[in-house]
């Protein structure tokens, strides 16, 4: 077992040392319906086969032998960690985590239950950057360098690309210092006629000193989406320079003859905020302004609704019943989280932003502190507005913009650092003094945020599936690496603590990696052509097309799900054709070929002897010399694509004996068609049956039986990019 801890460790390391290397259980048990546990009658011959818990810096590991099966959980995955009263089975250990998978291991001594809990209190969520997992994460040689993906996004280059500077908007480097404001960035762009006193005293009257700047520019009609924080205004106070700024925005947009306000929070909440010093602009005040108001929630507010669509998820049955709740229990419980309320409430705002840029009017968008709601509603506008941030490419460089670069505060809403939260239940206290200080409440500036944006992006996707050049995959992955704290993109809270933390420098890129399995992304509905001519994407947010994110909140859950989900098998059908279609490419050349060759030879027939045959050459052209041998090769490279390729239905596991799971990708070996792992189609190969003379996926089986048969072909590693 000593040789199973060094394999893992080339996973990566962290600064958290544990008191051993590692901690081994044996004769744990693996419940992955939540409610299992909760049965009294629960007995060691109704439980699952036993196998062995391994706790390592870095990862949670269970091998369950009997099944050939490995749970593998990520520690800064995990949320909370309860125990929960002792079974005649053994001791019941809850992980909760924050990509919404449930776990309950029933280990049978109290005392190993307990040092597991102990361990994963104090590993499991650091206290400081530094211990995160993505300053010691090393994918290992040959994978992808630490600087690939940091240049993925320039904020200059992006604002370029929409057209600015320009007459209108013009470059400040007044923040290039984080002076003005320490979460905005250090470029920003404003309108050519606000002067510096404007600047200041705009900045001076809005919280954490957020002045109003360009988020976007709409190329057609030059209206704006500028975001900000509310305004220090109370119930009387008056700012000149914020109400000329806001001008300066009107007079920027020639065509406009109102700027609107957005206001993403509840007017009662806005109205509270005054109590405060803080509140929100009347037109009265800000002439050629028109303040609306949308009902997004805030934080705390968010966080709550979660945890009810966690507990609604679960499917948590009674103490004494083990059958799934009733379906209408289910629908009630699922309004009752209003979580799909709080959905529409942010497309809703989003929306109207939109129409409004298209027709020709500049908005401003603030919520409270302008880095959640804010952000929220200004990058799904940018999203329905212009189909280059419907691509791959273009929604990273919108989650740059509009999350990163504007201050959204990742690691807090995320919860990467501590405290760490233990839960309920009859956890008891954990003796060491350092544990003891973590047991606090660590929710409070926890909160859905960009979970909420993913799942909006996720209706959008549902109801117009052209429109996206990603597909869910995308979008769930972007989701776990929130959490995962495995590369530095969304570590931190802004652009200043990420230069201190020298991230680029220290960390590998979140988009490094993902360019590199772009194929695993790749829409098979997309339509570009289609979204070039679209003014604006416009959803049906009525109730009744809302739906649950289930591949999100039950992706975990067996039984639920379509063995093969739509869009997997369109990619699949279409890699299929692509590979018949270069097939058929070379045979038709050949067929032409040959006849060409034929008919020369029957020419040269009538004149005399035929001094040459026919041989093959590149692409199946045919020279003179070697006709028998050659001809002899035709079987031999029609055999070599896989003309028919084996259904993933009811695949289980790879060739390699890796188990799929309900979120693995399934591929296809071009040569022999075999259904295999990511890991099993890392080596690309040129195959003889093949026009485009381009290495594809083969298996290793493959690859290994090319090389041996001697081709001279040049055999590459796979570069998904």
């Amino acid at each position: 077992m000593e040789n199973f801890y060094r394999s893992i460790g080339g996973l990566g390391s962290t600064a958290l040392t544990l008191d051993r290397p590692g901690i081994e259980v044996e004769n744990v048990r693996l419940l992955e319906r939540f409610y299992h546990w909760q049965n009294k009658n629960l007995t060691e011959s109704s439980l699952p086969p036993a196998g062995t818990l391994y706790l390592t810096p870095t990862h949670l590991i269970f091998v369950n032998p009997a099944e050939k099966r490995e749970t593998w959980v990520l520690l800064s995955h995990i949320g909370t960690v309860e125990r929960s009263s002792i079974l005649p089975a053994g001791c019941p250990l809850v992980i909760r985590c924050k990509t919404f998978l449930s776990l309950v291991f029933i280990i049978s001594k109290d005392r190993d239950c307990h040092e597991v809990y102990s361990a994963l209190l104090r590993i499991a969520q650091p206290s400081t950057f530094e211990e995160l997992y993505c300053f010691s994460y090393n994918p290992g040689e040959g994978n992808f360098e630490r600087s690939a993906g940091w240049n993925t996004f320039d904020i200059q280059f992006e604002y370029q690309r929409i057209g600015v500077p320009n007459r209108h908007w013009t470059l400040t480097k007044m923040n290039q210092n984080y002076d003005i404001c320490d979460s905005y960035p250090q470029y920003l762009y404003v309108p050519t006629c606000a002067s510096q006193k404007v600047l200041l005293g705009s900045a001076g009257f809005r919280s954490r000193g957020r002045l109003p700047v360009l988020s976007y520019l709409h190329p057609s009609t030059n209206a704006a989406i500028c975001r900000c924080s509310q305004p220090l205004s109370g119930f009387s106070a008056r700012c000149e320079e914020d109400e000329q700024m806001l001008a300066c925005i009107l007079r920027a947009t020639p065509s406009s003859r109102t700027v609107w306000i957005i206001d993403t929070r509840p007017r009662l909440n806005a109205m509270a905020n005054r109590a405060t010093g803080k509140g929100y602009e009347t037109e009265q005040n800000y002439v050629g302004m028109k303040v609306q108001f949308f009902s997004i929630e805030n934080i705390h507010v968010m966080r709550s609704a979660l945890n009810k669509l966690v507990e609604v998820s679960d499917l948590k049955a009674g103490s004494d019943d083990l059958n799934v709740p009733s379906h209408s229990i289910f629908l009630d419980g699922l309004q009752a989280t209003g979580w799909l309320k709080h959905i529409r409430a942010i497309l809703d705002a989003s929306v109207f932003v939109a129409e409004k840029i298209v027709e020709g009017d500049s908005v401003v968008v603030h919520c409270s502190d302008g880095w959640d709601r804010t952000s929220q509603t200004c990058a799904l506008a940018c999203l329905l507005l212009d189909p280059y941030y419907r691509t791959i490419h273009g929604f990273m460089a919108l989650i740059e913009k509009d999350w990163l670069s504007f201050g959204h505060k990742f690691s807090e809403r995320a919860g990467h650092l501590r405290p760490f939260y233990t839960g309920g239940g009859n956890s008891p206290a954990v003796t060491p003094s350092s544990a003891v200080s973590m047991v606090m409440d660590t929710t409070r500036e926890q909160s859905p945020v960009f979970t909420q944006f993913l799942d909006c992006v996720w209706q959008l996707l549902v109801q117009k599936p052209y429109a996206f050049q990603f597909n869910e995959r995308f979008l769930l992955v972007l989701h776990d690496h929130l959490y995962s704290c495995q590369f530095g993109t969304l570590i931190g809270n802004n652009e200043k603590e990420r230069k201190e933390l020298r991230l680029e420098e220290r960390t590998y890129s979140l988009w490094g990696f993902m360019k590199r399995h772009l194929t695993e992304y790749i829409n098979p509905l997309y339509d570009a052509e289609r979204c070039r001519n679209m003014d604006i994407l416009v959803p049906d947010i009525a109730p009744q097309q809302l739906r649950l994110w289930v591949m999100m909140y039950n992706r975990f859950e067996e039984g639920i799900h379509p063995r093969e989900p739509l869009l997997s098998a369109l990619t699949i059908l279409k890699d299929h054709s692509s590979s018949l279609e270069d097939h058929l490419q070379l045979l038709e050349k050949r067929i032409s070929l040959l006849k060409e060759a034929y008919k020369q030879h029957a020419l040269m027939s009538a004149a005399g002897p035929v001094a040459n045959g026919l041989s093959h050459s590149p692409h199946g052209s045919f020279s003179s010399a070697g006709s028998a041998s050659d001809l002899s090769r035709a079987a031999v490279i029609t055999d070599s694509v896989a003309l028919d390729w084996k259904a993933v239905r009811d695949v289980s596991f790879c060739i390699c004996s890796t188990p799929f799971s309900q979120f693995s990708m399934k591929y296809h070996c071009w040569r022999c068609g075999d259904v295999v792992c990511r890991r099993c189609t890392e080596m690309h190969a040129p195959l003889e049956g093949l026009y485009s003379n381009k290495p594809v996926p083969v298996c290793q089986l493959c690859y290994d039986r090319l090389r041996i048969n001697g081709s001279k072909k040049a055999f590459l590693p796979s570069v998904k990019s």
